[in-house]
């Protein structure tokens, strides 16, 4: 029972106990001349309150239905790659924590790998929260990283891993990166262009 409804129905009891409280003190005529006329104010509060009863209905069925899963693509050359919260034990999807939207997903076929994004909001200083844009996918045996810190490039290494552009639009953000990533052989850094997406669903931490 809604709210408004409840307010209604309490407002017709109060009258019709007031009237009941009156009928002892006066003689039967008058009683039931005065009980007559209290009464109708609670009869037409009683459809009042019946009026207002499908407004919040129709208010909780515009609000109804979920939200989907959180997605992310990346696609680096003929490749791509795609995560998902769906059916996962562990996924995380946040589009604005303290000016940035934070992902942590697995891939979408349930195989082993997912993919970490922190992408700053228009306006976010990196010096103030802590962190810049960053993408790590993880893929099997391999990691392909754009985020030169956490790999420690040296200098003349850097623009192999980073993230060129990125844009954040609401839950959703899209963007560019050169993805690092380690010769199994050599041991050597090479980079790869590539282009990510992901769009905030449902938000699960856990």
């Amino acid at each position: 029972m809604g709210l408004k409804r409840l307010s209604g129905v309490f407002f017709a009891l109060v009258l019709f106990g007031a009237a009941c409280g009156g009928e002892s003190s006066e003689e039967g005529a008058d009683d039931v001349a005065e009980q007559s006329t209290a009464t109708q104010p609670s009869e037409n509060n009683a459809d009042e309150s019946t009026a207002t009863t499908s407004a919040p209905d129709d208010d909780d069925a515009d609000d109804s239905g979920g939200e989907g899963p959180s997605t992310a693509t990346v696609t680096i050359g003929s490749e791509t790659y795609e995560f998902s919260s769906e059916n996962a034990q562990i996924a995380q999807c946040l589009p604005d924590l303290f000016g940035t939207m934070v992902l942590n997903l697995p891939l979408a076929d349930g195989s082993d790998g997912g993919i970490e994004v922190v992408a700053l909001h228009d306006g976010t200083d990196p010096a103030v929260v802590g962190v810049t844009n960053r993408v790590h996918m993880s893929i099997g045996d391999f990691d392909w990283w754009a985020d030169p810190l956490e790999i420690n490039l040296g200098p003349d290494q850097v623009a192999l891993s980073a993230v060129e552009s990125v844009t954040v639009n609401g839950s959703s953000l899209s963007g560019t990166a050169s993805f690092a990533i380690r010769e199994l052989t050599t041991r050597e850094w090479t980079a790869m262009t590539g282009t990510f997406e992901a769009t905030c669903g449902e938000e699960r931490t856990s």
